[in-house]
């Protein structure tokens, strides 16, 4: 699922040919999947595969299987490839639980015993079995073959059950060949020439012994680039302490973190790749600093303040795969959670009132005081003293050098 950002459940398409699997596993989880590549295993039987509901190519060549079943529940399957593999004659009519699998349209069974064993009526017994079939082993079936093929059918079926004891017999008398050859070699009778009868137990042999050179090989391969490449340097030492013992900071994988302090204690929270196995991550809480270890990266950071290490803990996120150290300090600072007391309101300051109508000076009757009220005008401006409350009642002399016409004479 690497190019599936690791996603299993929705993985469409999938390979694993090659890599001598002996048994099929974990797929069911995988119901999206609709092309499946298991070609050159060692799988003896077909299994795990009944919730695949969209799987559409399936490809199982050069195997180990002799009996077709446990496909009634792939309902969208149209391609079936079973080149090579070791369904004989008496396994043959287990074809017949493809009838279910309406869509299958493509069907390969060159390579198998029945094929080779049966060659007259193979081809036609396995088309009027599967009338929704439109290619065997990959050459199209015409109308009329299939119309003469369940014209035969009847016959084939007795022809094929005849044939199924011989094939039973033929099988038996292999194992016991081959067992005989087996004890006479530990026997010491005959040498082990290497030669053995083409069966599922030959092929998982070849397999392992071919695997095991093959891995002997990439060994050597790897020592000997190892010796040339590195033949006169010395591993570098990791130092994670200056000369004077002060840690050393180190983030040799960048993982990104963060470092928290509050006055109990101090969280460190380092973001570890989703999918890193727990297992492989060391945590070393020291009372200046903490260590965290995961396959060969290493995340070195001084603490802004001195730790309890033996009363620390550490926890990890399932969903992101963080790492979240809390560490108590060993003098902590205790913050009061008392409320505050609450403050008594000052009473107002009281000041006399000025009269009304009088303008007060900026320091007298308290600030604001002397603009509240009225504003008596008649005291401004001193009139005429016979005048009642300080009005004038008639009109004011203006002198006698006044005129009032509207073209003054220029002065002389």
């Amino acid at each position: 699922a690497e190019h599936n950002e690791g996603m299993l459940s929705t993985l469409e398409e999938i390979a694993l040919h090659q890599l001598d699997i002996d048994r099929i596993e974990v797929l069911n989880n995988c119901r999206c999947l609709q092309i499946v590549y298991l070609q050159s295993n060692l799988i003896r039987k077909l299994e795990n595969l009944h919730r695949l509901k969209k799987l559409d190519y399936l490809n199982v060549a050069l195997n180990n299987i002799s009996k077709i079943e446990n496909l009634e529940g792939c309902e969208s399957l149209r391609k079936l490839d079973l080149t090579v593999n070791f369904v004989d004659l008496d396994e043959l009519h287990s074809v017949g639980s493809l009838k279910n699998n309406t869509m299958l349209r493509e069907l390969y069974l060159t390579g198998n015993p029945c094929a080779s064993h049966w060659e007259s009526g193979y081809r036609d017994y396995v088309v009027a079995t599967l009338p929704q079939l439109e290619h065997l082993d990959g050459v199209q079936i015409t109308k009329s073959e299939r119309i003469r093929a369940l014209q035969r059918l009847p016959e084939l079926e007795r022809e094929l059950a005849a044939l199924a004891s011989t094939a039973r017999a033929r099988r038996e008398e292999l194992q016991r060949r081959r067992a005989a050859k087996k004890e006479a070699i530990e026997n010491g009778e005959i040498e082990d020439d290497d030669c053995d009868e083409w069966c599922p137990e030959v092929r998982v042999k070849d397999a392992r012994e071919l695997r095991e050179i093959e891995e002997n090989k990439e060994a050597a391969r790897k020592k000997a680039q190892k010796n040339d490449l590195f033949t006169d340097q010395t591993p570098r030492e990791r130092r994670f302490f200056k000369d004077d013992g002060t840690p050393v900071q180190m983030n040799t994988a960048k993982w990104p973190f963060a470092v928290d302090e509050d006055g109990e204690k101090v969280t460190v929270d380092v973001a570890l790749p989703k999918f890193l196995d727990s297992a492989q991550i060391d945590a070393d809480v020291q009372p200046t600093y903490v260590r965290i270890s995961a396959k060969k990266n290493v995340l070195q950071l001084v603490l802004p303040a001195e730790v309890l290490a033996t009363a620390s803990s550490a926890q990890r996120s399932s969903t992101t795969g963080h790492l979240v150290l809390t560490c108590p300090k060993v003098c902590p600072i205790v913050v009061s959670k008392a409320p505050a007391p609450k403050k008594k309101a000052t009473p107002a300051l009281k000041t006399a009132s000025a009269p009304s109508g009088s303008l007060l000076g900026p320091g007298e009757g308290g600030k604001g005081e002397h603009l509240k009220g009225a504003v008596d005008i008649r005291g401004i401006v001193p009139g005429n003293p016979n005048a009642a409350d300080g009005m004038a009642k008639g009109p004011t002399s203006l002198g006698g050098d006044w005129s009032d016409e509207e073209d003054v004479p220029p002065l002389i």
